[in-house]
């Protein structure tokens, strides 16, 4: 069985990742959805990264300190998962992080995609900017669009997709409803 890749990302009602200073302040995070990327991301084979996504989690969770008092401990949790988790970044400038966990893809993205696709093991998530996801998108590379809508509109900021050849046909395969008021939509290729 061949390991699916999955694009995973908050999203904005407006269809943005960021706000305009590519801040994620306005992402809610609240006890449930923290326990369900728990429960997610210890399920997953590894997550398929762009650059700048990549930097930003290891900045923030490779460096989260358990003893600090304001982490709780869900964060705690999630920390220990990522940290042994398989990482692939797709990137041409990203040399290495000396993390053995850490593997680059700097060309050939399709086959290199398609190659960890056919190793045994879990799915891939795909956390990455706008650029990538449609790249990939139009390489008919993901299975799956797990989109995390937050109540929020952002007005400006960075989407969730850059603008692509053809437009992209999905089709709704499942929703998920967490009490902070964000919903999961769960999408396949149509």
């Amino acid at each position: 069985m061949t390991r699916r890749l999955i694009s995973y990302m908050f999203t904005s009602l407006d269809g943005l990742i960021a706000d305009r200073d590519g801040g994620l302040d306005w992402v809610p995070i609240d006890d449930g959805s923290m326990r369900f990327a728990n429960t997610y991301f210890a399920a997953m084979g590894g997550i398929v990264f762009g650059r700048t996504v990549y930097e930003g989690f290891v900045e923030y969770w490779d460096r989260l300190v358990p003893t600090d008092p304001g982490t709780t401990d869900l964060e705690r949790e999630f920390a220990g998962i990522f940290g042994g988790m398989e990482r692939i970044v797709v990137s041409t400038t990203l040399a290495t992080d000396g993390c053995e966990r850490t593997s680059v893809i700097a060309d050939d993205l399709a086959g290199a995609l398609s190659r960890l696709k056919e190793e045994p093991g879990n799915d891939l998530l795909l956390i990455c900017g706008p650029a990538l996801r449609s790249r990939l998108a139009e390489l008919g590379m993901i299975d799956r669009y797990r989109t995390l809508v937050a109540p929020v509109a952002l007005g400006e900021g960075i989407p969730l997709f850059a603008p692509t050849r053809e437009p992209l046909s999905l089709r709704l395969a499942d929703s998920t409803v967490f009490s902070g008021g964000v919903i999961m939509l769960d999408h396949e290729p149509a």
